[in-house]
């Protein structure tokens, strides 16, 4: 075989595979960028069914701390009443029957949230929402990281040339937090 004629079908042969890498190589990192976001979706439904949760268990201590602080409020009032000088069993019974409402109350609570585990429920649950918030923060660094590789992949010579021709993707917007950024006065500008 003439050696010319071998580097002629070379060249397209060459050209076809590393046009077939390339492009193989903009939809792994697309895919990348698709799954990561799927990942940051996913910590965030967690979150948002953690927290309906995690209201209705705030409510319900919430509930039990209002009825027994108004109790105590009661009490409080009826023991400003009592007067050490006058010597008076009526407001002494007052009193008296005021302390066990409010200990009847505050056992009523301790019967349907032993040990006041709500306190630990609701602890458990921040605990789980602070977790969450943390793997968001992390998938959301990954998100990242990987739509960075995707845009180089796409944006870099010759894979901007093999994306026009076969893929023809778009970049993608990574995640900013506005909020954070003006906080500490950063702004992103090119010259």
């Amino acid at each position: 075989m003439d050696p010319t004629l071998f580097i002629w079908l070379l060249i397209p042969a060459v050209l076809i595979i590393s046009f077939i890498i390339i492009n193989n190589g903009i939809i792994r990192r697309k895919n990348m960028v698709v799954r990561a976001w799927s990942d940051v979706i996913t910590y965030e439904r967690q979150k948002n069914k953690t927290l309906p949760e995690l209201e209705r268990v705030a409510g319900q201590y919430q509930e039990h701390e209002a009825k027994l602080l108004e109790e105590i409020t009661a009490l409080r009032s009826t023991l400003s009443l009592a007067n050490t000088s006058d010597v008076d069993t009526s407001q002494l019974a007052q009193i008296e029957a005021r302390t066990q409402s409010m200990l009847g109350s505050f056992n009523i609570a301790m019967e349907a949230y032993p040990n006041l585990e709500m306190a630990g429920v609701t602890k458990g649950l921040m605990k789980e929402i602070s977790e969450l918030q943390d793997n968001i923060s992390a998938a959301i660094s990954i998100f990242n990281g990987n739509v960075e590789a995707f845009n180089s992949g796409i944006q870099i010579f010759p894979n901007n040339l093999v994306n026009g021709m076969g893929a023809k993707q778009t970049p993608y917007k990574p995640f900013t937090n506005t909020e954070a950024a003006e906080s500490i006065g950063f702004t992103l500008e090119q010259e």
